[in-house]
């Protein structure tokens, strides 16, 4: 018996070593792009190679299947709840009835990818100061990159193309560009497929950890905050630096009662250099364009009102429309909202949004709902959070995460 409990505890504690080592890994590699892209004869609109229609395998993707045999059980456990069992079989006739089967199922297994996600974060099954390290050395990497290519208004390739750099030049048309003090700027975009995006995923990342009571470490806690906020800003995303001022501010007025001082001095100072960066001028034409854009999405939600394109299915549905911009075609439209109702139609998507609200309203209180706020934020104007494999398996992550800290401190109450 005791050497059956010693062999069964040492099983336990080598499948929770290689448990964080997996989370470990999986937050190291998700800002990259570090993948596989199959481009199949549905990945192409009017012979054009479409990114957002490819199916491919990201080395987050393998890390998240491995974790997902590991955590079999609690995953299990978690599916067989009946709301979120409803949830995923009334997405079936939306993929079975989508305008392409193959791009909306790839799509479906993405929903259950990011739930699974989730579910590994509420277990917190790293150390936060583990985390912790792993966000500061991916934002690092991504500080050092974006630099250069700030510095050098080109990209760097080499082995960085292999982490999802693309190629990078002010002479290439629709890369984004700023102008500051009649200098041109190429806007930084890591391994990113565009600065905003690269903005919003260290926008969370600040957020969580601005949020976060539990200081395992401050100087890691502030490292992280500091390279955050650079990322943000140096992308010239006005959305992410908006939003990164309103909830600074907001959150520092609910939560600091002593130092006044030190409360008015943060908040002059961020927002004075996020003002510098808000005065840079970048793209002329962008409402215009998403303002088409949205109008697509008005005409396409009115076209299939019930069961929507199909998830994924959002750019087949917008190709029968011809656009002004000759470089902007091919692109979602920029609201998380509306590119949700288009593709999932608007009673399936109603009822998923009355049923997430409702999930909100029971496990989030205000601190933990600036994450949902930064992502409504952001996602009013630009489409990342539901379209790209970075910020869609960081916000999966993150919002699990405040699941498990709201679930602890109301256990702590009662």
């Amino acid at each position: 018996m005791k050497k059956t409990a010693k062999r069964l505890m040492r099983r336990s504690n080598l499948y929770s070593k290689i448990n964080r080592i997996l989370v470990f890994l999986f937050i190291l590699f998700l800002p990259t792009q570090l993948g596989r892209h199959f481009f199949l004869p549905f990945s192409y609109l009017s012979g054009v190679r479409v990114d957002y229609l490819a199916p491919t395998i990201y080395v987050t993707d393998v890390i998240v299947f491995f974790l997902a045999l590991i955590n079999i059980r609690p995953i299990f456990s978690v599916f067989r709840q009946k709301s979120l069992l409803l949830i995923l079989i009334l997405f079936i006739p939306n993929v079975i009835f989508a305008r392409s089967f193959p791009v909306a199922l790839y799509q479906y297994m993405k929903i259950i990818e990011v739930i699974i996600v989730g579910i590994l974060a509420y277990q917190q099954i790293i150390k936060e100061r583990k985390l912790y390290i792993a966000f500061l050395i991916a934002g690092l990497f991504q500080f050092l990159l974006a630099i250069l290519q700030l510095s050098t208004k080109h990209s760097l390739q080499g082995v960085f193309y292999f982490f999802g750099e693309r190629y990078l030049t002010l002479s290439l048309p629709g890369i984004a560009k700023a102008a500051l003090n009649g200098v041109e700027l190429l806007r930084p975009y890591g391994t990113f497929s565009h600065p905003n995006s690269l903005a919003g995923f260290f926008l969370l990342i600040y957020i969580w950890t601005l949020t976060n009571k539990k200081n395992a470490s401050l100087f890691l806690k502030y490292f992280i905050l500091f390279v955050s906020i650079c990322l943000i800003l140096i992308s010239f995303s006005k959305a992410a630096i908006i939003t990164l001022i309103l909830l600074t501010i907001t959150y520092l007025s609910l939560s600091t009662k002593k130092c006044r001082f030190c409360f008015f001095a943060r908040i002059i100072i961020l927002a004075t250099v996020g003002l510098l960066f808000l005065q840079a001028s970048t793209d002329p034409l962008s409402l215009q364009k998403r303002l088409e854009l949205m109008n697509n999405s008005f005409k396409i939600i009115l076209q299939q009102p019930f069961i929507g394109t199909g998830i994924g299915n959002y750019l087949i549905a917008q190709n029968q429309f011809s656009s002004k911009f000759s470089y902007f075609f091919n692109q979602p439209v920029h609201n998380i909202f509306l590119l949700f109702f288009a593709e999932s139609g608007l009673i399936l998507g109603g009822f998923i949004f009355i049923l997430f609200v409702r999930f909100l309203k029971k496990w989030f209180d205000s601190r933990y709902l600036f994450i949902i706020g930064a992502i409504i934020m952001t996602g009013l104007i630009d489409h990342y959070w539901l379209t790209l494999q970075q910020n869609l398996l960081l916000a999966g992550f993150l919002i699990g995460m405040s699941l498990k800290r709201r679930i602890k401190a109301s256990q702590e109450i009662s």
